[in-house]
């Protein structure tokens, strides 16, 4: 689908105007869920960030999906900020509201993904003296810990705790990816998994993952949880690896590696590359229709060479 998608939006000769569509639609739904937010604040009086069963009913999208969505729409609306000077500062403006959304909401990734963006701008896009791009990695780091440190959400968020050890029990109740990522790495293992081709389809992916989520879980609330939800392996790579072996990995992986080797010269792209390969680090975008249209028309707006900005 994300293939027929790029290639039917194709036609499409003015990415400006794509662009600006796309970051209405990604501010209609981000306003959206600000007045959701409020409301629910108005009556409870809690922002509820650190669970993630609540903090879904409040949002539009899941909050993987919606803060992603805020991130290239924090990218986009920075780009147009910066290189064109009409509604320069709405779209200044605009950018810092999504990015004040991203951090409210408390999402990891997201979080993540925008401090390495900047940190990969400073490194190879900033001109000046190493040592000063030193100094501004090491002032990004301690701004970075600042972020989680002074908020509480975002600190629950990344299993902080009054030490490793509990920080790292922590994560282990409550981050379903270590499981899930763990019972994948037992699946290519198995005497049925070919390292050229994977597993015979995604049937038996599935099964595989109830399988080991029924019978290393321990806790009876979270195996029932996890069947209930029956996760997939929330992570593209992972998820091309099972079901294609190493050769469906290599082929995604090189997609990725074309992509930076191609757009390298023009930061606001790369930085679209950088979140969508983080994003696809963390969950599988494809599983969804709303991710394949992502894919797809930002597929087209990363390999457009000409735009009239």
């Amino acid at each position: 689908m994300a293939f027929w998608i790029s290639i039917l939006l194709s036609k499409i000769k003015d990415i400006k105007t794509l662009k600006l569509v796309v970051l209405i639609g990604i501010d209609t739904c981000i306003l959206i869920s600000f007045f959701l937010i409020g409301v629910f604040y108005f009556q409870t009086g809690i922002l509820p960030f650190s669970n993630t069963a609540e903090v879904n009913k409040l949002l539009l999208l899941e909050r993987p999906y919606i803060a992603f969505i805020a991130v290239l729409g924090f990218l986009i609306s920075l780009e147009k900020g910066i290189i064109i000077s009409k509604w320069r500062k709405f779209f200044i403006f605009n950018s810092v509201l999504l990015l004040g959304f991203i951090l409210l909401i408390s999402a990891r990734i997201s979080i993540i993904t925008v401090f390495l963006i900047v940190g990969v701008y400073f490194v190879f896009y900033f001109k000046t003296k190493w040592y000063k791009k030193i100094l501004f990695a090491l002032a990004l780091v301690l701004l970075f810990l600042g972020v989680v440190m002074s908020n509480k959400n975002i600190r629950e968020r990344f299993f902080i705790k009054s030490n490793l050890e509990k920080s790292l029990q922590e994560a282990s109740d409550y981050e379903p990816r270590i499981v899930i990522w763990n019972c994948a790495y037992k699946m290519t293992k198995q005497d049925d998994f070919i390292l050229l081709t994977g597993f015979d389809g995604y049937q038996k992916i599935k099964n595989n993952l109830l399988d080991c989520y029924a019978s290393s879980i321990e806790n009876q609330s979270k195996k029932e949880y996890f069947l209930s939800e029956k996760f997939n392996t929330h992570n593209q790579f992972i998820d091309f690896y099972l079901v294609g072996g190493i050769i469906a990995f290599l082929l995604f992986s090189a997609f990725f590696v074309a992509l930076f080797l191609e757009l390298r010269l023009a930061f606001f792209k790369i930085a679209i590359v950088i979140s969508f390969l983080l994003f696809f680090i963390v969950e599988n975008i494809f599983y969804r229709q709303f991710g394949c249209y992502l894919f797809g028309i930002f597929a087209l707006i990363l390999l457009q060479r000409k735009e009239d900005e």
